[in-house]
């Protein structure tokens, strides 16, 4: 996640219950159980809600048809010409993006997010 977030760095966080969740919102960090293997914990920022269409047209990311603004983006890290077709994000699921677009793995390798997967939001 950097620059946003270094590595040993600790954070302030608020678990998520059902209300919490239905408040999330676009550009929220989150802690989730990672996908392919729940043991293991991730933070990565929340790009997509359900129904949202995402579209990556590198380097930029698109939801649902507008350029999303991402100041939290360092441009010496995001170099990589990869984009990605549009997918829409399905019911009770969440598209994840790290910050370090360059080396980061998140829902474009894994896919979505499931919503019992999500443990926290940071608060830092």
């Amino acid at each position: 996640m950097l620059p946003t977030i270094k590595n040993g760095e600790w954070l302030q966080v608020e678990k998520l219950d059902a209300a919490s969740k239905a408040k999330l919102a676009r550009g929220d960090i989150l802690v989730f159980k990672y996908p392919n293997n729940p043991a293991k914990g991730y933070i990565k920022r929340l790009i997509g809600l359900p129904g949202d269409t995402v579209e990556i047209r590198a380097p930029e990311v698109w939801v649902n048809g507008t350029k999303l603004s991402e100041p939290y983006v360092d441009p010496r890290m995001n170099q990589a010409p990869m984009s990605e077709a549009p997918v829409t994000v399905p019911a009770h699921s969440y598209y994840l993006l790290g910050d370090n677009r360059d080396n980061s793995s998140d829902s474009r390798s894994w896919g979505f997010v499931s919503e019992e997967l999500l443990i926290a939001r940071v608060v830092k």
